[in-house]
């Protein structure tokens, strides 16, 4: 018997199957999500204003930050939940999950005295009148308190993610979203302004948590444990992690979520209200980009614990980064070819003021989509220490590029020092993942990055020119919403022909991503499917 044989094996929720179910579920939560935004965001800045927009989104983000303490507690539950899976300790990720709880419960009661001294005198920096600066401050406590029981729901919906069922996490996460929109149009049409953000944000997280707890405890047994049965040596590993993410999430935050506190302290509560617009629209590429995402440190967790070896390590990482990286790409270059178009079929308003900043930011967002996979894949090997280390890097970058930019560029100025440090981060994350595995870059990763980065260069560049010079395409609401249709479509077109002739995928690729999913959706990869997307 060789000793192959004897290692455990990943199980069926950790392979391409139940990775490509998931996907498609989540990729429908997405739509869901979507329309949710499209239907929300212009009747809440038709009764907030551009200047309570922008505090929302200013009030946030800020208190966001908190959440990026997270010493990645719902990646641990995951990343020990899947190989306890496969070695048989089916406990480890509830005890973790309970780690993660009443730590997230600690930091708010020990930042509260902090948030207490600095939210009024922020506030009267901020040039509000008086009654908007009371709305505001209210506006602050609450989103403190809500941002840790998010911080909660996820690291418990980590549960689920574990065992493969991201599926079950989307269905209840669309919900809740519908929920919320339904509770924050009800609250605005009543006359509420900031805090009908909070009742509709309240709701969907409670109703949410006590969703994913019910399931949990029904399908897998008591969602929590205690944490004093984790073994001595996991503990070790789960101090060394957390400060490495701890460090991570502190530097990620100042490099990439500071942006929106630049532009309202040194620019303008104006300008605020504009990256707020533009990244609402430039988020899209995240949300449809990672739809694979969440399948990915499960899977990679699971066959290092199986002890599958380098050569399955890199199938899926190099299976699952050109999905993903081409999926952002593709949402990128539309956002950026098609952005006034949009807003002129979303919000009634092409927001001319915004279009460069949208394509800044929007560039900075696809920068960054190839280092959700690596960061996974280098998490599930134990050397999280290479992502704090592309973080420093990029951090100093967009440091010294915002100062020197924000005074004479004002929002363009702290929008490309962002998109240098993503593109920093991102390269030296590649060639260093490329070292750890020992496979150079240029085998490894150059391949399929410069054939993407082509594709969409080709196909967004066109598709801009194209929408510049088509005058009727912003003539009206529904003339943008049928030219948004036509050049998603040249767009689609362009993209095809260049992944043919760039053979980014094989034949062997295609039927192996037409066999990973579920029967019904096969039946859409006839014979001529296959043969229009691979090169041979």
């Amino acid at each position: 018997m060789s000793e192959r044989s004897n290692h455990p094996h990943r199980g069926d929720e950790y392979r391409a199957g139940r990775a490509a179910t998931n996907s498609l579920i989540n990729a429908a939560g997405i739509v869901v999500v979507l329309l949710i935004a499209l239907v929300t965001t212009p009747i809440a800045l038709d009764h907030l204003g551009l200047v309570e927009f922008g505090i929302w989104s200013f009030v946030t983000v800020a208190v966001g930050y908190i959440s990026k303490l997270d010493p990645n507690f719902g990646g641990m539950v995951m990343r020990y939940g899947a190989m306890g899976r496969v070695t048989g300790d089916h406990k480890i990720a509830a005890r973790i999950c309970a780690v993660g709880t009443l730590a997230w419960i600690g930091i708010a009661l020990v930042l509260s005295p902090l948030l207490v001294a600095i939210v009024h005198p922020l506030m009267g920096h901020m040039g509000y009148s008086p009654g908007v600066r009371v709305a505001a401050e209210r506006f602050f406590y609450w989103t403190y308190a809500l941002i840790f029981l998010g911080s909660i729901l996820s690291t418990l919906s980590s549960r689920l993610l574990a065992v493969g069922e991201q599926w079950i996490v989307t269905l209840i996460d669309a919900s809740t979203r519908v929920m919320y929109g339904v509770v924050l149009i009800w609250c605005l049409t009543r006359g509420m302004r900031l805090s009908a953000i909070i009742v509709a944000t309240t709701t969907q997280y409670v109703v949410a948590y006590l969703a994913t707890f019910i399931v949990i405890a029904r399908r897998h047994g008591t969602p929590y444990a205690s944490p004093r049965g984790i073994p001595r040596e996991t503990r070790r590993e789960l101090r060394k992690f957390s400060g490495w993410f701890q460090l991570n999430a502190v530097l990620d935050t100042l490099t990439y979520e500071t942006d929106p506190v630049v532009i309202s302290v040194l620019v303008s509560p104006t300008a605020t209200g504009l990256w707020s617009i533009a990244s609402r629209l430039a988020r899209q590429i995240t949300y449809f980009g990672y739809i694979p995402n969440g399948n990915i440190l499960p899977a990679v967790s699971a066959a290092v614990a199986a002890n599958e070896g380098p050569a399955a390590l890199q199938r899926i990482y190099t299976r699952a980064s050109r999905i993903i990286t081409l999926i952002g790409v593709v949402m990128g270059g539309l956002v950026i070819s098609c952005g006034p178009v949009l807003f002129l079929a979303w919000l009634n308003n092409p927001f001319h003021e915004a279009s460069f900043a949208t394509i800044l930011i929007a560039l900075g967002i696809v920068a960054g989509t190839p280092r959700p996979v690596t960061g996974a894949a280098i998490f599930a090997l134990g050397k999280v220490g290479l992502g704090t280390r592309a973080q420093a890097v990029a951090f100093v970058i967009n440091a010294v590029l915002t100062l020197a930019l924000v005074k004479p560029f004002g929002l363009s100025g702290v929008l490309v020092g962002t998109l240098v440090a993503k593109v920093s981060a991102t390269t030296y994350l590649l060639l260093r993942f490329s070292r750890l595995v020992d496979v150079p870059a240029r085998q490894l990763i150059a391949p399929w990055l410069t054939r993407i980065v082509a594709i969409g260069a080709v196909a967004t560049v066109t598709c801009r020119v194209a929408m510049d010079h088509w005058s009727w395409a912003l003539s009206s609401r529904s003339h943008a919403g049928l030219a948004a249709l036509a050049l998603a479509g040249l767009y689609g077109t362009i993209t095809v022909v260049m992944m043919r002739g760039t053979r980014l995928f094989t034949r062997d690729d295609v039927v192996w991503l037409r066999n990973a999913m579920p029967s019904p959706i096969r039946r859409f990869f006839p014979e001529r499917a296959i043969s229009l997307l691979s090169s041979s």
